[in-house]
């Protein structure tokens, strides 16, 4: 199993507020994704945070077996919620400050995923799929019949999130498992308001290294305008990282 991850400013903004991490834990993989919220205060700490907390909790409960992955995930962005309103309420300065997540813990090929906000996982073989549905006004629209799938791309409210960590006393993630055949790959919407899913498709088809997967996927979001921060991890059993 080989993992990479890879964060960049984009070309707009001066600060980068995404975070990511890949680890070995033993037997297991951890890949996490964090988009600290754009307009908030300090969302480059509140990203930093929920990693490192994520990380934390998921070392201190491996091992563990497949069935238990699920509530350990549960447990660490629970924590990392906790760990930012923390420091939030500590410093003035912080107030206010949020961030998505999209995390994995993957097991030989078997990925077991969690996601609060608008980062996604996607997993991409013969085709692409979208692993994660958003937390968001969007889909919530979407859902109910309001907008179409179309509609929501360009919507002038598609980066409200129904949920982040650091800006409630709860957090509700939602859970998927995922078997791997191709390359597991998660993203903060920097990447994906930039690059269509047949694009992201096409790139890790036709590359044959994670780090040149990762670092063409964000040099093509900076191509079509980098507005956003980027950052992405993938995963796969079958190529070099």
């Amino acid at each position: 199993m080989n993992t990479h991850g890879l964060t960049d400013v984009g070309t707009k903004r001066d600060t980068n507020e995404d975070a990511v991490l890949t680890a070995s834990i033993g037997g297991q993989h951890l890949l996490v994704v964090a988009d600290g919220m754009g307009g908030h205060a300090a969302g480059d700490v509140a990203s930093d945070i929920a990693t490192n907390k994520i990380k934390e909790v998921v070392e201190s409960s491996l091992p563990a077996t497949e069935a238990e992955y699920e509530a350990i995930l549960e447990n660490a962005i629970t924590e990392a919620n906790e760990e930012i309103r923390s420091h939030a309420a500590d410093d003035p300065s912080l107030s206010g400050m949020g961030t998505t997540v999209v995390a994995a813990i993957v097991d030989g090929t078997e990925a077991t995923v969690a996601n609060v906000g608008d980062s996604r996982c996607y997993h991409v073989d013969d085709d692409i799929e979208q692993v994660t549905v958003d937390q968001s006004l969007v889909q919530e629209l979407v859902e109910a019949g309001e907008i179409t799938e179309t509609e929501a791309k360009d919507h002038p409210q598609r980066n409200v999130v129904s949920q982040s960590l650091g800006t409630t006393d709860g957090v509700d993630p939602d859970f998927y498992t995922q078997t791997i055949a191709g390359t597991l790959l998660l993203c903060s919407d920097g990447l994906t308001e930039e690059v269509s899913d047949s694009v992201i498709a096409r790139i890790v088809s036709e590359e044959t290294a994670l780090a040149d997967t990762a670092e063409a996927l964000v040099h093509r979001a900076n191509q079509n305008g980098g507005s956003d921060n980027i950052t992405v991890a993938v995963c796969t059993s079958s190529i070099e990282g």
